[in-house]
């Protein structure tokens, strides 16, 4: 196989044992001891798993000694490139927010001490290089089966993030400013929908301790303004409270005897908007994705209303009677709060990516064991076919778990999920064609099949990130409906693969089919 020495740098005990050290230096031992020791062994045992888990994409296309080293020359560059200028600290920091939610690299040349690790990657390459073929055993592919997600995992893993969540939590008229409190910080703006600078600070009590929640048109105190989310008084709710409706204003122009919602983000949305903020330790601080507080002023044509919406950043409705949702960039202190889409194709569904990824593995699974049972073969040779997807299946809860665990505070991220998902049904797809119960060919046709029902399952998760169901609740039922279907599909091509007659009786590695006239059986 053109990746198998790749596979087994992958498995091999430094690149096993940094990627354990990189796991729990940034999840342990930063939080236990943080300082310069723990700083640098990230960068240590980050250099040395890097390596081997792009070589291993890097074989796809080019195998031995030429993809080893381009993999190994690349992650040094990189390394390089990040930690000596900012424009590659700032290209890594947005590359990591997307993989694993808000996150900061730094440029740091002192980091480059860590650069000789890339010598223990590379001896471990030579290492593996020389080695002979993993045995076919069911120990050597369990060890595969285990190293290669966990190593994905730990390069995709960051450290736990501050507790700290920066939102607009209120807003003030101060004059012809306006000044909004962030992360205890005051900043004003003369428009209020942008040019935020960062003011002096202001002694306690300048600010009103409480928020408002209802403010009125200076000029006509019948017209008044209340925010749906103003009156939550703790820091972290169970549950879905009011349904979701807590980013919106309601509107009345008789004095309170009626109200009618003037803006909202639609209840049925607003899960999919809480998805896109993250939480630390993954506690849902719903009051700060809520509309907390309200001003009203005078302006030339009428009147402005300007809405707290925590991570949101704001709402503010113009003197035309138009409402828009507004960021809050501040490019001196880093601050950045903007309004979250209502809808993106792909977007934060990492639990149901995974979810299909482990579908497609009992897909799988039961394919195969159709086809293999189809065969007739021994039992042996059966269990020889299926027990490595059957404790692939296995590993792959406690890595889930392990990976929700340490991407927590990165909101529902898609793409970490579907580096795992890809790994497990790249590694199941190996298995399949590294057996010899079933022609090749044949196994594909399973392969493909199993993929399909994944596929099938995420189908209405994609639909609902464009708005399709627009909402969250039916998503899951409408998923395991059609995997069910091609679960069938599944199994018709396993008995299909089962019986060819070339794969009858024992195991066979890849016999010509149709067979060769005047061959044997």
């Amino acid at each position: 196989m053109r990746a198998g020495v790749f596979l087994r740098w992958v498995a091999h005990p430094l690149t096993v044992g940094a990627t354990a050290v990189l796991l729990l230096n940034d999840h342990v031992f930063k939080q236990a001891w943080p300082g310069l020791v723990t700083g640098k062994l990230s960068d240590v045992a980050g250099l040395v798993v890097a390596p081997a888990v792009l070589g291993l994409m890097s074989g796809l296309f080019r195998a031995g000694r030429i993809g080893a080293a381009v993999a190994t020359l690349l992650t040094g560059a990189g390394f390089a490139w990040v930690k000596l200028t900012s424009t590659g600290a700032e290209v890594a920091s947005a590359a990591w927010s997307v993989v694993n939610g808000p996150s900061v690299v730094l440029a740091d040349p002192s980091d480059l001490v860590a650069l000789p690790a890339l010598g223990l990657a590379w001896w471990a390459w030579r290492r593996s290089a020389a080695a002979p073929p993993l045995p076919d055993r069911m120990a050597q592919r369990l060890r595969v089966v285990l190293a290669m997600p966990f190593a994905v995992l730990a390069i995709a893993a960051t450290s736990a993030p501050s507790v700290r969540i920066p939102s607009v939590d209120s807003v003030e008229i101060m004059g012809e400013q306006v000044v909004i409190e962030v992360d205890e910080r005051l900043y004003g703006s003369g428009s209020g929908v942008g040019d935020w600078t960062l003011l002096p600070e202001t002694p306690p009590g300048q600010l009103p301790e409480r928020r408002q929640v209802e403010a009125c048109v200076p000029d006509d105190t019948a017209h008044c303004y209340r925010v749906h989310g103003g009156d939550l008084d703790l820091d972290f709710v169970e549950g879905t409270p009011r349904g979701g409706r807590l980013l919106g204003v309601d509107e009345t122009t008789d004095a309170g005897r009626t109200w009618h919602t003037a803006w909202e983000v639609p209840a049925a949305r607003w899960p999919f908007v809480k998805r896109q903020h993250p939480f630390p330790g993954g506690i849902e601080h719903v009051s700060k994705v809520a509309s907390v507080d309200v001003q009203v002023r005078a302006v030339p044509g009428g009147h402005e209303v300007i809405v707290a919406n925590g991570v949101e950043g704001l709402a503010v409705r113009g003197a035309d009677g138009a409402w828009r949702r507004v960021p809050v960039v501040v490019a001196a202190t880093g601050l950045e709060l903007r309004p979250a889409p209502l809808t993106g194709f792909g977007q934060v569904i990492g639990d149901d990516v995974k979810e299909a990824g482990t579908i497609t593995l009992l897909a799988l699974l039961i394919g195969m064991s159709v086809a293999v049972c189809r065969t007739r073969a021994r039992l042996g040779h059966v269990l020889v076919v299926v027990m490595p997807l059957v404790f692939l299946l296995v590993a792959a809860v406690p890595i889930a778990g392990a990976m929700a665990f340490d991407n927590s505070s990165s909101g529902m991220s898609t793409v970490p999920a579907l580096v795992f998902a890809l790994c497990l049904i790249g590694i199941g797809i190996g298995l399949t064609m590294a057996q010899g119960a079933v022609r090749r060919s044949r196994a594909a046709v399973v392969d493909a099949a199993a993929v399909l029902t994944g596929l099938a399952f995420l189908v209405p998760s994609l639909g609902w990130t464009l708005g399709f169901p627009p909402e969250r609740g039916t998503v899951g039922q409408l998923g395991l409906i059609f995997a069910a279907g091609c679960v069938v599909l599944v199994v018709a091509a396993g008995g299909w693969a089962g019986r060819d007659p070339a794969t009858t009786g024992d195991l066979v590695a890849d016999a010509p089919w149709p067979p060769v006239p005047g061959s044997a059986g």
